[in-house]
């Protein structure tokens, strides 16, 4: 069992992805901007975050990509859009996202990642 931390901007979202990741066995905190996310990986421990790219607080999304991955530090970042580009995606692949998500998305994709992140 681990522990995901999903952000997004659209409460419905982030708490649709907590009660799936939940009912697939893992503990899920929600936040709904970078701020907080930044300061909740200060003070807990995940095994996997999984956040929107666009958030009102970060509108440089491949600043906030970088920043997100530099503070959660090995641990494997998936992220989610509505408006994804080949600059979002090479900057993604640049700080070693796990894998980045186009909304709408498969649920397939969310358990399959956890079936990869935690078989580990």
């Amino acid at each position: 069992m681990g522990n995901v931390l999903i952000v997004d901007d659209e409460p419905a979202i982030g708490d649709y992805l907590a009660r799936l990741i939940t009912r697939l066995g893992h503990q899920a905190e929600t936040t709904l901007n970078a701020a907080d996310t930044l300061a909740k990986l200060d003070d807990g421990v995940f095994h996997l975050v999984i956040a929107d790219i666009r958030l009102p607080d970060a509108p440089d999304a491949q600043a906030w990509v970088t920043g997100l991955c530099q503070k959660a530090k090995g641990i494997p970042v998936v992220l989610i859009s509505g408006a994804p580009s080949a600059e979002l995606d090479a900057c993604a692949k640049a700080n070693g996202v796990l894998a980045f998500l186009s909304k709408p998305f498969e649920l397939a994709f969310i358990k399959n990642i956890l079936q990869t992140v935690f078989a580990s």
